[in-house]
């Protein structure tokens, strides 16, 4: 009776440990992969870029239409000596282009800039089914964030719209690679200001949907080549530079260093005329003593 009790145990531990070898022999099932094809980032998104271009000037004569319907080349955004931030969008982006924008306006409000005097704003929508009406409405909104009226003189905020090729044309000379998206109808494009000299060439390059008024201030101040400002600005200069992999103006510590010898040899100046002139006032000259 316990032979025949310890022989069954003998064989369910055999067929257990069967079960469990056999368990261990089995390759684990492979989560389900998915189509390589949701893998992939649509073929829009791929093609979006910038390509900096530092000091090209834009094309002159490229046309647009501006948002009272008056015709605009491209070189008459240049005729006033001021320097022009500009924005490529377009007035249907879900969110991107009027995140950007906004980061605009709000950057030159905060900077105290003054604008329609000591700069222009210019959005250039990239769809070239925007409409007249639509530009008309995305200026007011504009201005308002930026603190301006809407009869501000000066014509703080312009807004553009063309067509395909007069586009194309002035994304390829800024360095902006869009993509138009059939399946979502929708432009796939970088998220870019671009700060350009009172004669059309390209200054700074400003990334991201916001942007410190510091950084604004002095990329503008830099590109008028310091016409605009004040004198704190130009000395602000001299001491910081833009940093591109930081994407900011930074401590230019070469211009710091002059800035500290310039600022010790004024101070050593000042010291030796105060000396001197003390020395004069208690070394009287030959017929001017005390009677």
């Amino acid at each position: 009776m316990i032979r025949a009790k310890r022989a069954r145990r003998r064989r369910w531990l055999l067929v257990v440990v069967a079960a469990i070898l056999a368990g261990c022999g089995r390759r684990p099932a492979a989560p389900p992969r998915e189509p390589r094809a949701a893998l992939r980032a649509p073929p829009a998104v791929a093609q979006v870029d910038i390509e900096e271009h530092l000091g090209r000037r834009l094309p002159p004569d490229l046309a647009f239409v501006d948002q009272d319907g008056r015709r605009v080349l491209t070189r008459e955004l240049f005729t006033d000596g001021r320097p022009v931030v500009m924005v490529l969008a377009y007035f249907r982006c879900p969110m991107l282009c009027d995140l950007v924008q906004q980061g605009v306006a709000a950057s030159v409000r905060a900077s105290g800039l003054r604008p329609g005097t000591d700069l222009r704003v210019v959005t250039v929508s990239i769809d070239p089914q925007d409409t007249l009406g639509n530009a008309r409405l995305r200026r007011n909104g504009l201005l308002q964030a930026m603190g301006a009226p809407k009869d501000a003189p000066g014509e703080p905020w312009r807004v553009l719209t063309g067509a395909a090729p007069d586009i194309r044309a002035l994304a390829d000379a800024l360095g902006f690679r869009y993509a138009y998206d059939p399946g979502s109808r929708q432009y796939a494009h970088p998220a870019c200001a671009f700060v350009l000299t009172p004669d059309g060439r390209i200054s700074r390059y400003l990334y991201g949907t916001t942007f410190r008024p510091f950084d604004m201030r002095l990329a503008v101040v830099e590109a008028a080549q310091g016409k605009v400002g004040t004198i704190v600005d130009r000395v602000l200069l001299t001491c910081f530079r833009y940093d591109p992999s930081a994407r900011k103006y930074g401590v230019y510590v070469l211009g710091v260093m002059r800035g500290g010898s310039a600022a010790v040899l004024l101070l050593f100046g000042l010291g030796l005329a105060a000396m001197v002139r003390r020395n004069r006032r208690g070394n009287p000259q030959p017929g001017q003593g005390a009677p």
